[in-house]
């Protein structure tokens, strides 16, 4: 069983690597539709509609264009493109949506942000 850690993790906003990285994480699902015939003791499903979400938490720094730019595509309403790395160079390619961009302020802590982003379109796995 391979072990993959966040050594040299990175999350591209528009083809620049977001700093900041805390915690990331990436969900592929694919819905199914039930095409059992009546009378048939076993179910029996096909693959429809693949998606895509992404959440994650980074260092805010409003300074930053890539921090920036996830916040204001909560307003935009516009795609930005994501590409999550692993360090294996697994990576994850997608247009996404930003639905959710929350500053966290805590006394004696760094300000931190979380995102959480829905893929459209196709997703590439590679």
């Amino acid at each position: 069983m391979a072990v993959y850690n966040t050594s040299n993790f990175v999350i591209t906003v528009a083809g620049v690597a977001l700093p900041g990285i805390v915690t990331a994480s990436v969900t592929l699902t694919l819905e199914t539709v039930d095409v059992t015939e009546i009378g048939s003791l076993d179910r029996k499903f096909v693959s429809a509609i693949r998606t895509g979400t992404a959440s994650g938490s980074i260092f805010y720094d409003q300074a930053n264009a890539q921090v920036a730019a996830l916040e204001a595509a909560t307003q935009t309403g516009n795609a930005v493109a994501i590409v999550f790395t692993l360090h294996s160079g697994a990576t994850y390619t997608a247009s996404a949506y930003v639905t959710s961009f929350v500053v966290n302020a805590a006394v004696a802590d760094v300000v931190k942000s979380d995102f959480s982003l829905q893929f459209t379109g196709t997703t590439t796995v590679g």
